[in-house]
């Protein structure tokens, strides 16, 4: 026997832990303490016997809380202090007293702190975090409407289990309307996550600055960046455009709009859809494989240069789709500003200089230096390398002459400049290189270790030309695309592509979704044909089908289990024997009893309950002793004692 409080107390705790676990750390520093020191208090509680917080006590640290955060509200900060109040206030309810109304607020509490957690972050994760709570919240509120009745109570593991199951069909039937009023309700143009997802959860990012020399390492992050449902493409292809740098600051590169446009898609050039699926992130560039001409599905202004920025903060999930000409050539319908393009930075060591030089004094074309410099590249012996690099005054010098190991960073600023500093117009394009292709969803994911940085040369005639210069690393290939796809790789692929198809059917499932679906059903219905064969028998077969369910149903209404048949027909012959008692559906067996005085009665009620209070079904012997009884009563002519002993049982 399991007393129905100590369950009640175990599925709170259970409750507040599943609503606060997807928002714990987004949480600030002391509801964090303040839920783990709640959880702390409710263990001893139980172990040691402590008396929970109540009465003043809980009143009193109630409204501090309340206060203090209530400050914090701002038009701009509403989401980070009502998330911190909601689980501060849930960690006081669960080290309180145990009484029906604050079981009640435990449950609430932990709904709002779960449905908070999406306005950080709505992952796959968060449907299971619902389910769950669901769960266990509809197990608690079936065993509550029997702790008000009676706080002793206590159930057996078997009544446990079908209390369990019963409450677990609850969510399970509501499950088909939960879905079909995600399909059909109304969706805004802006996700209400939109606007009130904190800015200060968003990732970095892809930066508008690129300076080599700011840090000894640079850390790879895995996390993921973007989706792209596209074709699968050659590696060599992969590079995701986001932003150029065109500007020349100190040891670093930035960015400059510019006046003018491009020239219009290439001719005779095959064009790459794609439908980016981005992280949520604080950066305004719209990523494209290069080179993206257009960009739908969200608001965004298009550069002379091809980089497309959001023109709208957004702080939930977006998708787009892109139009790209993946051959590395932006054709120019106009010439470009050389001066510009030729600027340098204001320091610029001789050893550059002197190697620039002599790449300009031999003469030829742009496209003629841009050879010599990229077999100066191949020759010179230098590496890839994210640890020990170059960090001096002038870490481009230091690059290319002395250590001569660095990231791409290093080798797309150093061949800009020693472009520049050649005569040949030149710009830095950062983005992301690579990317793996999920055969199970038919996308590319692209992470934050696949950050690259490379170079756009102007070539007269041309146009922009992209060049890599980080390709001539002698260890290049080793380092970027030379990585196995082991056990795990595969089961992140897996995970990943779930987490794919959670973004693409329920986080971006918009007004236009809802539209295309509605139009894609209308004609599906105008255009639906069915064989005349099966169009002559169909309404025929439809009546009999339901004529056949309206029979079952009146059948079983009418005939019911076995228990019900013998009940019924003991409680027939009952109203025959004894007329003048009022004999009706509610009436109990041993309600009867007591009424007719009857030993028949009172074996009959004794033999039935006697299964039903503990939780059993009737045995095929008890069975055939009430069908006895019930024979012996119509006849009048036999006692109990009769028919226990026609039976062959004694009780």
């Amino acid at each position: 026997m399991v007393h129905v409080r100590t369950v009640l107390d175990i599925l709170a705790l259970v409750t507040g832990l599943l609503g606060t676990a997807p928002l714990f750390f987004h949480l600030n520093r002391i509801p964090q303490f303040v839920f783990l020191a709640a959880l702390a208090f409710v263990i001893v509680t139980a172990w040691k016997g402590v008396p929970p917080l109540r009465g003043w006590r809980a009143t009193v640290i109630t409204g501090v809380f309340f206060f203090y955060y209530a400050l914090q509200f701002s038009r701009d900060n509403l989401v980070e202090p009502a998330a911190n109040l909601l689980v501060v206030l849930l960690s006081i309810r669960l080290a309180g007293e145990k009484i029906p109304r604050n079981y009640l607020q435990i449950y609430a509490l932990s709904l709002f702190a779960l449905a908070a957690s999406s306005a950080f972050s709505l992952s796959g994760a968060f449907l299971g975090y619902l389910a769950l709570l669901l769960l266990s919240i509809a197990v608690s509120l079936v065993l509550l409407t029997f702790f008000t009745v009676d706080s002793r109570l206590s159930l057996t593991r078997r009544g446990l289990r079908r209390v369990a199951s019963v409450a677990a069909a609850m969510p399970a039937a509501s499950a088909p309307l939960i879905l079909l009023f995600f399909v059909i309700l109304p969706r805004p143009q802006f996700p209400l996550w939109d606007f009130l997802s904190p800015a200060g959860e968003k990732v970095a990012g892809l930066s508008d600055r690129v300076e080599p020399g700011s840090a000894a390492s640079v850390g790879e992050v895995a996390s993921p960046v973007l989706r792209a449902r596209s074709e699968k493409l050659p590696r060599k292809d992969l590079y995701w455009r986001g932003v150029v740098l065109n500007t020349p600051q100190g040891n670093a590169w930035i960015r400059t709009e510019i006046p003018g446009r491009e020239g219009p898609p290439p001719k005779g050039v095959v064009m790459v859809r794609q439908t980016v699926f981005p992280e949520t992130t604080a950066s305004p560039w719209l990523i494209a494989l290069d080179a993206p001409w257009s960009v739908s599905g969200v608001r965004s202004g298009k550069s002379a240069d091809l980089v497309f920025r959001k023109r709208r903060s957004s702080g939930g999930r977006l998708k787009y789709d892109t139009v790209s000409a993946a051959h590395g050539v932006i054709e120019t319908k106009e010439g470009v500003d050389r001066d510009f393009y030729l600027k340098l930075p204001e320091k610029v060591s001789p050893r550059v200089l002197s190697l620039a030089g002599s790449i300009a004094r031999q003469g030829g074309s742009d496209s003629v230096r841009l050879s010599r410099l990229e077999g100066y590249f191949q020759s010179a012996g230098l590496r890839y390398a994210t640890r020990d690099l170059p960090r001096s005054a002038d870490p481009l010098d230091e690059f290319l002459f002395e250590r001569k190991a660095g990231h791409c960073e290093f080798f797309a600023s150093s061949f800009a400049v020693l472009l520049r500093a050649a005569g040949v117009p030149s710009r830095l394009v950062g983005g992301y290189y690579g990317g793996e292709y999920n055969e199970l969803g038919g996308y590319y994911l692209v992470t934050e270790s696949m950050a690259h940085a490379w170079v756009e040369v102007f070539l007269e005639g041309r146009g922009w030309v992209r060049r890599d210069p980080s390709i001539y690393a002698v260890n290049f290939s080793r380092e970027r695309d030379g990585k196995r796809r082991g056990l795990v790789a595969t089961v992140r692929l897996i995970a990943d592509s779930m987490s794919y198809y959670w973004n693409q059917t329920v986080i971006t499932y918009d007004l236009d979704k809802q539209l295309r679906m509605v139009r894609a059903t209308g004609s599906a219905l105008r255009t639906l044909s069915l064989p005349s064969g099966v169009r002559r028998a169909g309404i025929p077969l439809l009546i009999a089908g339901l004529l056949l369910a309206v029979f079952l149903v009146c059948a079983k209404r009418k005939w019911g289990s076995r228990e019900q048949r013998v009940v019924r027909k003991f409680l027939r012959i009952v109203g025959k024997r004894y007329p003048h008692i009022s004999i009706s559906p509610s009436t109990g067996l041993l309600e009867l009893a007591e009424r007719t005085g009857d030993p028949r009665v009172r074996r009959f009620a004794d033999i039935r309950y006697g299964a039903l209070y503990r939780d059993r079904k009737l045995s095929e012997r008890e069975f055939s002793l009430l069908e006895d009884i019930t024979r012996a009563f119509a006849a009048s002519r036999e006692t109990v004692r009769d028919i226990e002993r026609t039976s062959g049982t004694s009780h």
